[in-house]
């Protein structure tokens, strides 16, 4: 991918068809576009809107089969080069919805990419769900969250205060998604897959020699995606 060109993709759950949460989304990715515009990055967006794919995410979850639907939904997630997830807050959470989605995407299809993360709410009281919930959900599938959380209450869309704070947020947070994401596609990700790359000679020495000394003391690194057991065998259990 060239270091002008940019494709960020936005996991939102908008429970209707004019929400506030696709409001969001949109004003987020319109945000990530201007910010690569200013310098000189070509930003392509597409959107992902989980309410489309809610049945075949029960399906899943009670099957361990995925549909076309949903394989190329994660196709898209692990082509993109940065993703914003953005979700409505129901009871001081995500809707389940959305954690499902991530609960359910390949283990590594994080791995690396920047990510933005919003969400809706009522009040200010459920401003911290997205960090509660998604941020280490989002860790653990090996994706790098961007310091700044987008969260947006009822009154940030009726007061021209709160309208002005949030426009704060949202450039604040599309700037370090653009910023972190152009750094890591000008590095080409050469020196960080050679660092996870077994058959380099640099990682393949790192490699052994952390897994010689895990083997010595005896000791199973439990978030190495390779530990972890597929979502088929836990259904068979």
């Amino acid at each position: 991918m060239s270091t002008n060109t940019m494709n960020i993709v936005a996991v939102t759950t908008s429970l209707s068809e004019d929400s506030t949460t696709l409001k969001l989304t949109n004003r987020i990715l319109g945000q990530t576009a201007s910010a690569g515009e200013s310098v000189g990055i070509d930003v392509t967006t597409d959107v992902i809107n989980v309410r489309n794919l809610a049945t075949a995410l029960t399906d899943m979850t009670l099957t361990g089969f995925r549909s076309e639907a949903l394989e190329q939904a994660f196709a898209t997630i692990a082509a993109a080069d940065a993703i914003v997830t953005v979700a409505p807050v129901y009871k001081a959470a995500p809707v389940g919805l959305h954690t499902l989605f991530w609960q359910l995407v390949d283990d590594r299809a994080l791995s690396r990419k920047p990510v933005l993360i919003a969400s809706t709410g009522g009040t200010a009281r459920h401003s911290l769900a997205g960090d509660a919930v998604l941020r280490p959900m989002l860790s653990y599938l090996k994706g790098i969250v961007v310091p700044t959380t987008v969260f947006a209450a009822t009154d940030d869309w009726g007061t021209v205060e709160g309208g002005r704070a949030l426009t704060a947020r949202i450039r604040q947070a599309g700037e370090e998604l653009v910023s972190l994401t152009a750094a890591i596609i000008g590095a080409g990700n050469d020196d960080l897959a050679e660092v996870a790359d077994p058959d380099s000679h640099a990682g393949a020495g790192a490699n052994a020699t952390r897994g010689t000394s895990s083997a010595n003391r005896g000791i199973v690194d439990e978030f190495d995606p390779a530990n972890v057991t597929p979502f088929a065998q836990l259904l068979e259990g």
